[in-house]
């Protein structure tokens, strides 16, 4: 309540200041990060989604190695209707045959999908001010 009291009594430079640190200081602490971490998306349904071990990693070796990206090497595995989907800003899903998903696991890919989009939104609203 107070917050948003204090947002309203704000003038036009002082909002943009109120919402641009916050979003700077986020985007700015992955910076000294060790790497991007990708992971691998563990799904029900018997659609192999382990195929191929050897792939991802051999893709972001490649990565790193020719055209400059700072990706760890170390492949995490994350399931679809788990927390930790998103603690990844990148998620391969591979295999064939059927996929299936759980209402769970719609609903937390929904809300994956939506984070994404949020931070999309951010990254364009940081453009648009010239950051």
């Amino acid at each position: 309540m107070h917050v948003t009291l204090l947002i309203l009594l704000m003038n036009h430079e002082m909002k943009k200041l109120f919402l641009i640190i916050p979003v700077f200081i986020l985007c700015t602490s992955f910076l000294n990060a060790p790497g991007i971490q990708i992971a691998l998306l563990k799904y029900g349904g018997g659609g192999d989604w382990y195929v191929n071990p050897t792939s991802l990693p051999n893709l972001v070796k490649f990565c790193n190695k020719n055209i400059g990206t700072n990706i760890n090497e170390n492949i995490a595995t994350v399931e679809v209707g788990s927390s930790e989907i998103f603690n990844y800003p990148f998620i391969h899903m591979t295999g064939h045959g059927n996929v299936i998903f759980t209402d769970k696991d719609a609903q937390n890919l929904r809300k994956l999908f939506n984070w994404w989009r949020f931070s999309a939104y951010m990254r364009q609203f940081m453009v648009w001010t010239n950051l």
